[in-house]
């Protein structure tokens, strides 16, 4: 498996089964990137508040590590997440192994998701640690994508 394939991949975090997480491989901690992958299209869903929710009751330590340095404390505080760090020069491997530290896990305890197999999946791999990759198929961006995609190959109206 290459550096740049995550070891699963979903739609959407809330595709995520917890219980597999934490007994089949036995995941302590969760490491989240905050644009398009907490945060999709600018707003966090019901469906991601539940996900993190139902993740903190079952004792899972959850963090998000970013390389936007405007994540916002108001919604760190709405979401509950004490540990956190801002602006990560990930996909570096330091920032997640410090993660790692500040949550007092080991790295092979942690899951990563995050939207983007750079910054992402490459970096949570050369952790050590497991990677999750959202592909967000309901993302303005991707929406584009494919409509620039399919108008190049002749399709000129797309909705």
């Amino acid at each position: 498996m290459g550096l740049f394939t995550p070891k699963e991949t979903y739609a959407k975090i809330s595709d995520i089964s917890i219980d597999y997480l934490m007994n089949d491989i036995h995941i302590k901690g969760l490491i989240f990137d905050f644009d398009g992958t907490l945060r999709v299209n600018k707003k966090i869903s019901i469906e991601t508040l539940n996900f993190l929710k139902k993740a903190k009751n079952c004792g899972l330590k959850i963090s998000i590590l970013s390389n936007n340095p405007y994540v916002s404390n108001t919604i760190l505080k709405t979401l509950n997440i004490n540990t956190t760090q801002r602006f990560a020069c990930k996909p570096l491997k330091k920032p997640f192994l410090d993660m790692a530290k500040r949550m007092k896990l080991y790295p092979n305890k942690i899951a990563v998701i995050g939207n983007n197999k750079v910054s992402d999946i490459f970096g949570a791999n050369r952790a050590e640690m497991y990677s999750i990759y959202i592909q967000n198929l309901n993302s303005v961006s991707l929406k584009l994508k494919i409509k620039g995609n399919l108008k190049n190959i002749g399709i000129k109206h797309v909705e």
